[in-house]
């Protein structure tokens, strides 16, 4: 009985990152992808159906990390919260700036592949998808707020995506750049002087 090859999935998977960070899914070619992984074709269709679902994998942690911080993210019912709980929700400083930075850095390759070579596959919406659920996860924060009139009333949920996509750029563009851990706790420190959510959500009673 053949032994079956357990050395090719991580070879193939490896190269494929590397090949879809350097030219994109639409430009990478599958076997340029295999040659590099030292695989057949014939070896990847018997994984895969094609380029597409290869990406899929290749991708597949960072989907998945992604989607548990919106689980997480939204697991709480902010209605629940005490006034003070909830205007603590939108406390930015430099040492939150460095924690999106750090939790985000763990999945760095993956991430620079979602925002950046996607296009073409079933995940080119992703980020948008996704800043989208987050923005439904924060708005149900602000409202709480509101309804509490510690917030101003007139900022929308639309408005709020506007500012959350901003916000979001902020924290991934130091992995899409490159940027040296030296850059990035300069960037931390802008940011953290930069950007005030209290006062761009209008919080009346900031006293934390």
């Amino acid at each position: 009985m053949a032994v079956k090859d357990t050395s090719i999935d991580p070879r193939l998977l490896k190269s494929a990152t590397k090949h879809f960070k350097k030219k994109g899914f639409l430009g990478a070619q599958l076997s340029e992808i295999c040659k590099d992984a030292g695989v057949t074709t014939g070896a990847v269709y018997k994984r895969y159906k094609g380029k597409g679902e290869l990406f899929e994998a290749v991708v597949k942690d960072t989907v998945d990390s992604m989607n548990r911080i919106l689980e997480n993210d939204g697991s709480t019912d902010p209605r629940k919260l005490s006034d003070e709980e909830l205007i603590k929700v939108w406390s930015n400083t430099e040492e939150s700036t460095r924690l999106w930075y750090e939790r985000l850095m763990e999945i760095k390759d993956g991430l620079k592949l979602l925002l950046e070579c996607s296009e073409g596959t079933k995940y080119s919406g992703f980020h948008n998808e996704w800043l989208d659920k987050m923005s439904d996860i924060d708005y149900e924060y602000l409202k709480a707020l509101q309804e509490r009139n510690l917030a101003d009333k007139s900022i929308t949920r639309t408005e709020l995506h506007v500012i959350i996509t901003a916000m979001w750029y902020l924290y991934t563009e130091p992995i899409i750049h490159e940027m040296s851990d030296k850059e990035v706790e300069h960037h931390c420190k802008v940011v953290g002087q930069l950007f005030n959510w209290s006062k761009a959500i209008g919080i009346k009673n900031n006293n934390i």
